[in-house]
């Protein structure tokens, strides 16, 4: 496996490899629940709007490679000088957890947050995602807030915070 940059304003190959990837990732079963607040599939159009916009929004996209090149992970990092570093949107393929996919990606955007000045990283996860929380206490992230009912589900969203 490699973690490798990309970058769906480059090209048209990177911009469909994350949309494709993203569709498929995004909307599996075990997954939608972990990434969306309202429930709703995401589907082709909001996909392309988040490529589309990751420049203006100051988003960068890393993918966990399979030995064969296929995209098995996505995380997006997003930097913003007056709120921070943001890790958003970070998915395994259900094939590839546990083992180690996750923390490569979330130690990518660690790497990118201190090679970028950032003193803090921050990161929103759903209180039912045991796994994730699990890996990001392990990684030295600590709770700082909780939204109560966040989710269509009324399940709540924990905000971490690791600070270097």
């Amino acid at each position: 496996m490699k973690i490798v940059a990309y970058d769906p304003n480059l090209n048209d190959e990177h911009f469909s490899k994350l949309q494709n990837a993203y569709l498929k990732l995004f909307n599996e079963k075990d997954s939608l629940k972990y990434l969306s607040i309202s429930g709703v599939r995401f589907d082709s159009r909001i996909i392309t709007a988040f490529l589309k916009n990751s420049q203006r929004e100051e988003v960068e996209y890393y993918v966990a490679l399979s030995s064969h090149n296929d995209i098995i992970g996505i995380s997006a990092f997003k930097s913003d000088l007056t709120k921070g570093f943001e890790i958003i949107g970070t998915i395994v393929h259900k094939n590839h957890r546990f083992r180690g996919v996750g923390k490569a990606l979330i130690d990518k955007g660690l790497q990118l947050s201190k090679r970028k000045g950032f003193k803090a990283v921050d990161i929103y996860v759903f209180a039912d995602n045991k796994d994730m929380l699990i890996l990001l206490i392990k990684k030295g992230f600590r709770p700082v807030t909780i939204e109560n009912h966040a989710r269509f589900d009324g399940e709540d969203l924990i905000h971490l915070k690791k600070y270097f």
